[in-house]
């Protein structure tokens, strides 16, 4: 399928499933048409009665994709909402996935996830307490809100902010439009594991910069974006033309060279 679609700009694959994505009508036609002529060239025939053309918006993998950008589909966040609490394990995983199918949009997705990971530990009886309780719901209620992210456009400035709990690290890559306004393109976190809960607070906040930073490679690879942490001293360490500090823990020097491969600059935001 790849090959079929190669070369043709806004024409993306996914299994036997073609979308196409136009700036105007024209280039749509155009798009379509060359798209025709390769299917036919293929030997390949079209399901007509599953295509849809002309669209403005699109239900596509669970999520409503238009021009403003991308959201979950009403149905799916309908049933999220209907869902009863998980009577065990294997329930719970059921709902961690999920959530996690979903994590892209719900900001310190990581502080919500960690009363729930705690009963997924092996050596940890099932409890369900006021804690996961309070988390389940919580969930629910912000899926349930209106969720929007854009469109990543490499043609706008790209902000990039992280930041640690005792939990897990939590990362939003987002846009800054030419009016000013920042929009979010992806959330994204991550529980902490034993070894990492054991981190120092400077560590934590360096775990998540460097986290945010992997997480969102491909956006970030090759192109300049800003880097933003709400701890001070990291300013120092990952700061460009700053040198690593021989004083700093080697797992710090280690992030700092990794984030050497990256052209960013690192502010401080107060939280």
């Amino acid at each position: 399928m790849d090959k079929l679609i190669s070369g043709i700009p806004g024409v993306f694959a996914y299994l036997d499933d073609l979308i196409i994505v136009s700036k105007n009508i024209e280039d749509h036609k155009m798009q379509l048409f060359e798209i025709f002529d390769r299917i036919e060239k293929w030997g390949l025939k079209i399901q007509l009665e599953k295509c849809n053309f002309f669209k403005e918006k699109l239900k596509f993998l669970g999520h409503i994709v238009s021009k403003s950008g991308i959201e979950p589909d009403p149905e799916k966040k309908k049933k999220i909402s209907e869902l009863t609490r998980p009577r065990d394990v294997k329930e719970l995983k059921s709902f961690m996935g999920t959530i996690n199918y979903y994590g892209r949009f719900v900001s310190e997705m990581h502080k919500y996830r960690g009363p729930l990971d705690k009963l997924l530990k092996k050596e940890v009886k099932w409890d369900w307490g006021q804690d996961q309780e309070k988390a389940f719901q919580s969930v629910k209620k912000v899926l349930n809100s209106d969720l929007m992210l854009t469109h990543f456009d490499p043609e706008l400035e790209i902000i990039v902010t992280a930041d640690a709990s005792n939990y897990g690290v939590g990362a939003v890559i987002s846009h800054k439009f030419p009016n000013g306004k920042e929009k979010v393109i992806e959330y994204a976190s991550k529980s902490l594991n034993d070894a990492e809960k054991n981190y120092s607070q400077i560590e934590k906040e360096g775990l998540a910069l460097v986290f945010a930073v992997q997480k969102f490679h491909k956006m970030l690879f090759g192109r300049k974006f800003i880097l933003r942490t709400d701890h001070k001293p990291l300013l120092a360490i990952f700061g460009k033309n700053k040198g690593i500090k021989v004083f700093s823990a080697s797992i710090l020097q280690r992030w700092a060279l990794l984030l050497t491969n990256y052209d960013f600059k690192i502010e401080f935001v107060s939280s």
